[in-house]
């Protein structure tokens, strides 16, 4: 059984994990820039050909090697795909390697080295464990997946599904041409679509993993959506402080208008808190902290409505540029509030938060 044990992760250098920042950051820059972000998220030969580069940069392995490579690494990461604007499909690679690395199976082996190698992409279904009760789920009788998920990320690209099953507790493997297997775009805020799975007697590679280690899983995913969430807030702020300098109302610059400086100075606050708050989940988890969880939810709890508030005071700081949707603006704001509101959103987290203190309802 995989309980997904992590060891503390060595702790790398403010100034490596600048180096990897610059790196990861340089690297979509050519190969995912910006003036191309919006047409390209609807291409699925430019998804699988950034997917294969991130997997040459090793980033496809981000989750399995705790050794080398921690949480907050992961979380870097994250935010760089969300500044620019790039859904790979990062999210169902991290989950794979958290699940899949101490299962010794040919198939799951082949797999990862399949993931590593960029060859393949993987889409994660919570299920249970998305925290949103609209989610659905999914269960495995005698090597069959019947039931159905919602709000998968990375499915109509992905070769392979990781699906969360609570009874038993384990992940089903699905690869997407399996018999059975319907796979439903449900366009929405987030770019591309979600999908909705459903399973009707769909054959699966059943691997045992104990409940709490999918929960881990799953406040992982909630992290890396968060994460990128900020970098996507981020480059939205950029790009309004960018505007405030260019664009004159009444025959001066706004950002010369104290209500616009204002409001930049605390989307900048909230900016820093969110990152330190998110930063700290990461660390906690990498030193093998055993209230993780605790600053994971904290985290969310704020990291939620700062993001937004930034998102939105961009949205009106930028004028019209907010709304022309082949501008790269749009997108950002769809990725924050898509993102914020995964997996239960910040309702759940404070849930999680209230459960810590005062104990779970009765």
């Amino acid at each position: 059984m995989n309980n997904l044990s992590v060891p503390p992760a060595a702790a790398l250098s403010d100034t490596d994990r600048a180096l990897l920042r610059d790196s990861v950051r340089d690297f979509l820059g050519r190969h995912w820039p910006a003036d191309g972000a919006v047409e390209r998220s609807h291409n699925a030969e430019a998804l699988l050909a950034i997917w294969w580069g991130l997997a040459g940069q090793g980033l496809a392995s981000l989750g399995g090697d705790t050794e080398e490579l921690g949480l907050r690494e992961t979380l870097l990461v994250f935010e760089e795909l969300g500044r620019a604007a790039c859904p790979a499909p990062l999210l169902g690679a991290v989950a794979a390697n958290l699940a899949l690395a101490a299962c010794r199976s040919n198939e799951t082996r082949a797999l990862l080295d399949d993931l590593h190698r960029g060859t393949a992409t993987i889409a994660l279904a919570l299920g249970t464990f998305d925290g949103d009760p609209a989610a659905g789920q999914a269960a495995m009788r005698d090597g069959m997946l019947s039931g159905t998920i919602a709000f998968v990320e990375s499915a109509q690209t992905a070769t392979h599904l990781l699906v969360c099953t609570a009874a038993p507790a384990s992940v089903a493997i699905v690869a997407t041409g399996a018999t059975g297997l319907t796979i439903k775009p449900t366009p929405g805020l987030a770019v591309p679509p979600l999908a909705e799975l459903s399973f009707d007697n769909t054959p699966a590679v059943p691997v045992e993993i104990a409940g709490e280690a999918l929960a881990d899983i799953a406040t992982v995913a909630r992290l890396g959506c968060a994460a990128r969430a900020l970098g996507a807030a981020e480059r939205g702020f950029e790009m309004a402080v960018k505007n405030a300098k260019m664009r004159k109302q009444f025959g001066q610059l706004i950002g010369q208008f104290q209500a616009i400086q204002h409001k930049l100075a605390d989307g900048l606050t909230r900016l820093d808190g969110a990152r330190l708050t998110l930063e700290a989940a990461a660390d906690a988890r990498d030193s093998g902290n055993p209230d993780w969880r605790v600053f994971a939810a904290s985290a969310l709890a704020f990291a939620g409505p700062a993001l937004r508030t930034v998102s939105i005071e961009t949205h009106r700081a930028l004028g019209a540029l907010g709304y022309a949707e082949e501008h790269e603006a749009p997108r950002h704001f769809r990725r924050v509030h898509a993102d914020l509101a995964r997996f239960g959103g910040v309702s759940r987290a404070r849930a999680a938060l209230a459960d810590y203190v005062l104990g779970p309802a009765a």
